[in-house]
């Protein structure tokens, strides 16, 4: 280790000692994650219309972060009923700013955080390379205690699932959208691992 980094390491252990904050502060997935693409081809057959069976195909592709897309925040046993988590990510884009209920005696949100999914519903907190979040602990709205701590993702390559899917359906609709079975698809192959 050089004299740099052992320096480093020794203010922000003594600043932890000093303003009593736990230096495990963050995720309970830890600070390094890898987002891995993967993908599949899944085929239906559709039983529900007439005058016969009907087929639908898929392309699945998706990306999935290792080890979770989804994680707990952990930090000190304060008394605290939020946890509020904004990121900074490195490619100069913000989070919107998530909140959690806050579990004191535990020291951890009481939910986890959604982390990668992006859907209509659903914004991510963490995005490629260094991500800088962060949190505010408060009670009744008022902050006890904040900071910040570092979350990298690195890209963790492709991934092919081996074996194609097959279904079969009462549902016409499975056929016309087949990309719907694609989340089915990729669990029952463990994500193409």
């Amino acid at each position: 280790m050089n004299k740099t980094v052992k320096t480093l390491a020794l203010i922000f252990l003594s600043n932890c000692l000093l303003i009593g904050v736990a230096c495990a502060t963050g995720l309970s997935g830890g600070e390094q994650y890898s987002a891995q693409s993967i993908e599949g081809r899944l085929t239906v057959q559709c039983f529900g219309g007439s005058p016969g069976p009907s087929y639908g195909t898929a392309n699945c592709r998706s990306q999935i972060l290792n080890p979770g897309e989804y994680s707990y925040f952990v930090g000190t046993k304060i008394d605290a009923d939020h946890v509020s988590l904004k990121a900074s990510r490195e490619d100069g884009s913000f989070s919107k700013t998530k909140t959690e209920e806050y579990d004191s005696e535990k020291g951890k949100s009481k939910k986890s955080f959604n982390l990668w999914i992006a859907t209509v519903f659903q914004r991510p907190l963490l995005g490629f390379g260094k991500n800088t979040v962060h949190y505010v602990l408060s009670k009744n709205g008022n902050t006890v205690e904040q900071g910040d701590f570092i979350v990298n993702v690195v890209d963790g390559g492709s991934a092919v699932c081996q074996r194609a899917g097959l279904y079969t359906s009462q549902t016409s609709n499975d056929c016309s959208m087949p990309q719907n079975l694609c989340p089915r698809y990729f669990s029952e192959n463990n994500y193409c691992q």
